[in-house]
């Protein structure tokens, strides 16, 4: 057991959310009448320039949660920030992660647009999972993640919210920041996560960055 969780503390602190290297991957949904939407989320997150201080600017494949939740709520918000955001009116949907400069740090992006009048729907969806999100378990103490009350200055208001996740993964101290956002008829997964604690303020940058660049999607 020990050293199963051994490789799994390696590979975060080696990887960008996933044991392995390579292009960035996508998983592209999109209705016929909108098949240029995809290619478009792929252009925005291919490569970030206003990427915070440290992270490699260049897109890595989508996030990849280090367990599987057992409650609802924080199983629905792990697999939005890996790319599988809700479906009903789905226009097209890619994911990203960046490699921070810190041990195990990463920021694994989630991006999905819909239809008109969907996007706000599916936002209120998962701003009540972030608040039922309260404890992110795989079943073992080794992957345990509680919900805490810290505040992530700059992030809130009707189209972005958020919660901090603190406790082990694979037995490792682990602390992710989980946002959600809408910037008109998209969405946004954000998580922000690392063995040490990530900077709230480097989370807010993230948000507002991807909030400006999925912006010129609705252009």
């Amino acid at each position: 057991m020990r050293i199963v969780h051994a490789v799994v503390a390696g590979c975060l602190v080696l990887s960008t959310g996933a044991c392995g290297t390579g292009e960035a991957t996508y998983a592209a949904v999109r209705a016929p009448a909108e098949a240029g939407d995809a290619s478009r989320l792929r252009t925005v997150l291919g490569k970030m320039d206003d990427l915070p201080d440290g992270f490699f600017s260049h897109a890595r494949p989508p996030w990849r949660p280090p367990f599987r939740p057992r409650a609802r709520a924080c199983r629905l918000l792990f697999d939005a920030a890996s790319g599988r955001l809700p479906r009903e009116g789905l226009a097209g949907t890619t994911a990203a992660t960046y490699q921070g400069p810190h041990a195990g740090e990463l920021a694994g992006v989630g991006v999905a647009v819909y239809g008109e009048g969907e996007a706000a729907g599916h936002l209120a969806e998962l701003r009540d999972a972030l608040a039922h999100c309260g404890t992110a378990d795989g079943g073992t103490p080794y992957d345990r993640l509680t919900a805490v009350r810290t505040p992530l200055p700059g992030i809130g208001g009707p189209d972005a919210a958020a919660r901090v996740l603190a406790g082990r993964v694979g037995g490792y101290p682990y602390r992710m920041h989980l946002v959600v956002a809408r910037s008109g008829q998209t969405l946004i997964a954000l998580v922000h996560a690392g063995l040490a604690p990530p900077d709230p303020a480097r989370t807010a940058e993230l948000t507002r960055l991807l909030v400006r660049e999925v912006g010129t999607l609705d252009a």
